[in-house]
């Protein structure tokens, strides 16, 4: 059966994309009321002990913070003190779809800006004390109550404390507090300061955003236009003149250059693959099992895109763009296709094949999809 998609209460999407979105924080009081945590701390730490998972044990007293990084085995749980630390698992919604279904309630943002949902566990008084991140970030907490103090706005240039492995701000300067209950969301824009900590045994799930840097965008692009250049294409002089001064390089010469790059650098098929490639490469490649033959598709099995996989997806003229962790495929333009893609991008929600099972080239993208374990039958 499915279900209605998770959505916060006493929220208008557009006037927090118009008021606060990469602006200013938002406290949403009772966002989720009927929020149930999908996993208790004991399966949280359990998932940090496997092979591949991004785990890390933050241990803290006063200002002094010490870092440890997974996978973890029993033992070091078991050592514990009964306060002051935080266990943090990356991408729990690459595991379990209950967790991927946080997802719906952001639906109202392009899917491929997303990058994963993070959960922490928190003894009382744990933290991983004051820091900034360059993403948005909306922290829901589940079960437990945590305090959290929002500061002054950062840039790279800030002092870091960063002897323990972390990047802690020296000076935090906070301006805001709030204490979180279970089904409070928290909203933080990219460059604020903030610092959490727990009142009890409390759980976090933090719903992350992809934000590249531009040097790195630039160098990633740069990086395979220079791979499909032709050696052939160098350098040519505009039309040339005697030189007045020898070792003078003149405006024209400039011109010719900046001509040359504007050339390579405007292939706007060229930036949307790049682009769609670098915002679909998967986490964990690895956690998508591939069939052998795709199974047979009825008119009401049931589908669903593996957590783990990120999809996205561009029309131009006549043709579709259909970006498929880090892969893109070129397909014909059809009203099937338009209303396939969408679903396949939808966080955790099953659709029905029937309807594109009549269509050569869904039909054909939906079993290449499910041999390549990247769509599931459910």
């Amino acid at each position: 059966m499915k279900h209605s998609p998770l959505r916060f209460r006493n929220f208008s999407p557009a006037r927090f994309l118009a008021r606060h979105w990469q602006r200013e924080p938002l406290l949403i009081k009772g966002a989720l009321p009927d929020w149930q945590d999908p996993l208790t701390p004991e399966e949280l730490a359990g998932l940090a002990c496997e092979e591949g998972v991004e785990a890390r044990l933050v241990a803290n007293r006063g200002k002094q913070f010490r870092l440890r990084s997974g996978p973890f085995a029993e033992h070091d749980f078991t050592s514990l003190p009964d306060k002051n630390w935080t266990l943090l698992v990356q991408a729990v919604d690459h595991y379990l779809p209950e967790v991927k279904a946080l997802l719906q309630c952001v639906d109202f943002l392009p899917s491929w800006r997303i990058d994963d949902v993070m959960i922490s566990y928190a003894a009382p008084g744990g933290g991983v004390g004051p820091h900034f991140d360059y993403y948005d970030v909306f922290l829901v907490q589940g079960q437990g109550q945590r305090t959290w103090q929002l500061g002054q706005r950062c840039q790279a240039t800030d002092e870091l404390r960063t002897a323990s492995g972390l990047k802690l701000l020296r000076d935090f300067q906070p301006s805001a507090e709030y204490v979180l209950e279970p089904g409070d969301v928290l909203y933080v824009p990219p460059g604020l300061a903030h610092w959490g900590v727990s009142h009890d045994q409390s759980l976090c799930y933090s719903l992350g955003f992809r934000a590249p840097a531009v040097a790195d965008m630039l160098l990633g692009y740069t990086d395979q236009l220079a791979d499909e250049l032709s050696p052939d294409q160098r350098y040519e002089d505009p039309p040339l003149k005697p030189a007045p001064a020898a070792g003078e390089i003149d405006a024209k010469a400039l011109a010719q250059v900046r001509r040359l790059l504007n050339e390579a650098l405007n292939d706007e098929h060229a930036l949307l693959r790049w682009f769609g490639a670098l915002q679909t490469r998967p986490r964990y490649p690895e956690l998508l099992a591939p069939l052998r033959r795709p199974p047979p598709l009825e008119h009401d099995t049931q589908l669903m895109t593996h957590p783990g996989s990120r999809i996205a997806w561009h029309e131009n003229t006549d043709r579709l763009f259909c970006f498929i962790d880090g892969e893109c495929l070129e397909l014909p333009a059809s009203a099937t296709l338009r209303r396939l893609l969408p679903l396949l991008c939808a966080h955790a929600e099953p659709f029905q094949a029937g309807p594109f099972l009549r269509n050569k080239s869904s039909r054909a993208l939906l079993e290449q999809l499910i041999v390549q374990g990247r769509v599931l039958l459910v």
